[in-house]
């Protein structure tokens, strides 16, 4: 069974969530998509939700649904699934889940993850943070919610650079590379924003072939650190899963993100992991290796954990992918 899709679309107070996904909703290439809004309270998606249906779905112009989640948000998606698959809603190919502008995102898959329904029929693709590039410096100062935000992406939109000088973009590309390094930054205009803007690729992993460790971010809130790494060999899928115990057993809600793209031993294609706070979402397969080469990559991001804790855990995953090298050739 396909899994479907789905981007967790994350940022602080009026920093153009909405406004993005007016113009993308506007426009073809998000047709086929149902977009959630996670939380009553949030601003609607302006003129496009001029009309609510009492069951709060809404079919948009360009064949995409929207959903004003009330309550738990798993209900919300296995819903509209059940929905589309009776055909009392059209088919979609992805969702998105807009966030409010206070919300952690890490309490927002917290809810997701362990629900069996989620990990059967839905597959992480990942978090898009969006940034207003005129107030973010101050913002992450007073909010530990957008400090949050930036440390769980996967991908960091920055908005309004048009209304500020280039010296004040850079500065904003500094913190958010302090806070999280390995996010790829993306500048966007809502009038030329596209869905591959949006949708966030497993190749955004890092491709280094040495270890790297992120800056330690300093002052209150308590520092986040990361460290990735890229490297050679198949992982036995047992020696896999007791890593995986044995990692998140240890770290818990102190590993604030995992992100991996791994080579298991028996599979052609590469496999995504991706965890928050301890908990691990179903991985998901690819359907090739990128033309860059069959490596596995990993991130990991903790908080109130020393970032060495977080190197060694990737070294033993990547010495046991040696092993497997080393045995391979043993048995050749």
């Amino acid at each position: 069974m396909t899994r479907i899709p789905l981007v967790l679309l994350t940022g602080f107070l009026g920093s153009g969530k909405t406004t993005l996904l007016n113009a993308l909703l506007a426009g073809d290439d998000f047709c086929d998509t149902a977009v959630v809004i996670n939380e009553a309270g949030d601003v609607g998606l302006d003129h496009l939700l001029v009309e609510q249906g009492a069951d709060t779905v809404t079919l948009l112009d360009g064949g995409c649904l929207c959903c004003r989640a009330k309550g738990s948000l798993a209900p919300t998606l296995e819903g509209l699934l059940r929905r589309s698959r009776n055909g009392s809603l059209p088919p979609f190919r992805r969702m998105v889940v807009e966030t409010s502008g206070l919300s952690d995102p890490a309490a927002v898959l917290e809810q997701l993850i362990p629900d069996g329904f989620f990990n059967h029929r839905i597959a992480l693709a990942g978090v898009v943070t969006v940034v207003d590039a005129r107030v973010f410096l101050q913002t992450v100062q007073d909010h530990p919610e957008a400090r949050m935000q930036v440390a769980l992406a996967d991908r960091l939109l920055i908005s309004k650079a048009d209304i500020v000088g280039e010296a004040d973009v850079a500065a904003v590309q500094r913190e958010l590379t302090a806070i999280n390094p390995h996010a790829q930054q993306i500048v966007v205009h809502p009038s030329a924003a596209t869905l591959e803007m949006v949708w966030p690729d497993a190749l955004d992993l890092p491709r280094a072939a040495t270890r790297t460790r992120g800056p330690a971010c300093t002052g209150e809130p308590p520092p986040i650190v990361t460290a990735s790494h890229a490297f050679d060999g198949a992982i036995d899928p047992d020696l896999l899963d007791a890593w995986l115990d044995h990692t998140l057993g240890l770290l818990g809600p102190m590993l604030l993100r995992m992100k991996a793209m791994l080579d298991i031993v028996g599979s052609n294609s590469p496999t995504v992991l991706h965890a928050v706070q301890g908990l691990l979402h179903k991985p998901a397969d690819l359907a090739a290796w990128p033309v860059a080469g069959q490596r596995n990559r990993i991130v990991l991001i903790g908080r109130d954990v020393d970032q060495q804790v977080l190197v060694d855990a990737i070294d033993r995953l990547a010495i046991a992918a040696r092993r497997q090298v080393r045995t391979t050739v043993a048995l050749h």
